[in-house]
């Protein structure tokens, strides 16, 4: 046949409780639940599209939060495409572990786990291809394990692995990866997984390497598109395209304040935003810039002043108090001293982080003398 028709996912975080995320609990139950129907979703497209070959290229789900009834949840999913040969290789956040429910469960014929931390090879000989894997079996992986392996010549040969691909002689915990690795071992296809945001290695040696990323985003972390890869790998080519699958997409956005604005001006800005961001979305606005000195944006207020899916508010602005003139018309007063000592410190400074420590301990000290309320900004 003239090439195999692939799908390639991974990093779902099926089971994921997002109890560490900033979300509050009752989105991040929400988020919870549509990973699942993500995961649904890229079932449909296998299923429609009658791809000979799913590769998921490890966490699929959490080790410590996903339950039996969980896995049976994935395992029916599998079941519906029973034509597709599902290919797993586990990753660090699923590691196949003695008790790990790749070990304990009974999976679908059609789906084949990488479970040890050595480079095996399922052979299909009605496609003219050969899969390679392998698979997390404990929770730190720091020995470049491809190094040395070498494809089949004369077959389509795909490699699925969850790794973290660095430059040569760099440590990982996470299954170093070097280029020359990928770049010398044959294959035709290499399915990584573990760097969330995906997208494709350099290409050399005649390997195409795509992380597919996380096919739903997690966090702030994770902005753009998201989704999986599918299309056909050959003996001589390689054919594939990202496709999106996320139901939302986490942006975050700077907006820059003026002086004169008012709490009005503001909630304008950010509608203007929202319109463009999406408000199905979860939103993080970064307010900057200077305001009246009296105006303290209420960023609770704000948040809840759109119906949006989630909205997050930070206020980083500082007051616009005309410096200037303090170290003039108040140079000796309390006021003018201190700001004229500050900026001067200011001034010295040349570290990025401790120049902005003092420019927040300046509007800070400023607020207090002029009796105005101090948030810490």
């Amino acid at each position: 046949m003239d090439g195999i028709k692939i799908l390639h996912t991974g990093d779902l975080h099926l089971g994921m409780p997002f109890t560490g995320s900033r979300l509050p609990s009752a989105v991040g139950r929400i988020r919870r639940q549509e990973l699942w129907e993500t995961f649904d979703r890229i079932i449909k497209i296998a299923k429609k599209e009658k791809v000979h070959l799913l590769l998921v290229s490890g966490d699929l789900f959490e080790y410590d939060y996903c339950s039996m009834s969980d896995i049976k949840r994935i395992n029916d999913r599998f079941a519906q495409i029973p034509g597709t040969r599902v290919f797993i290789a586990p990753g660090n956040h699923d590691p196949a572990v003695a008790d790990s429910l790749y070990n304990t469960c009974r999976w679908q014929p059609n789906v084949h786990i990488f479970r040890e931390s050595r480079v095996s090879a399922v052979r299909l000989e009605d496609y003219n291809t050969v899969v390679w894997g392998l698979g997390w079996d404990k929770a730190r992986i720091r020995k470049p394990l491809l190094e040395g392996f070498v494809a089949d010549a004369g077959a389509v040969n795909i490699l699925a692995v969850h790794c973290d691909v660095v430059p040569v002689g760099s440590a990982s915990d996470y299954l170093p990866v070097y280029a020359q690795h990928l770049a010398g071992c044959g294959v035709n296809y290499a399915a990584l997984g573990h760097i969330h945001k995906g997208g494709r290695v350099n290409k050399s040696g005649g390997t195409e390497a795509v992380y597919c990323g996380s096919p739903e985003p997690l966090d702030f972390t994770e902005e753009g598109r998201h989704g999986i890869y599918m299309g056909t790998v050959g003996t001589n080519f390689c054919n594939v395209k990202f496709i999106e699958t996320a139901k939302r997409r986490f942006v975050t956005e700077r907006i820059i304040l003026d002086p004169s604005g008012t709490q009005d001006t503001i909630l304008e800005e950010i509608n203007k935003h929202i319109q463009t961001a999406g408000e199905d979305n979860l939103l993080k606005f970064l307010l900057e810039g200077s305001v009246d000195p009296g105006l303290e944006p209420d960023t609770e207020y704000l948040r809840n002043a759109f119906e949006t899916f989630y909205t997050e508010i930070i206020n980083n602005t500082l007051p616009g108090y005309d410096l200037d003139s303090i170290r003039e018309e108040e140079k000796h007063s309390i006021t003018g001293v201190f700001a004229t000592q500050l900026l001067a410190r200011i001034k010295r400074e040349t570290g990025p982080a401790e120049k902005e420590v003092l420019e927040r301990a300046l509007y800070i000290g400023l607020d207090a003398l002029n009796g105005r309320k101090v948030t810490g900004r």
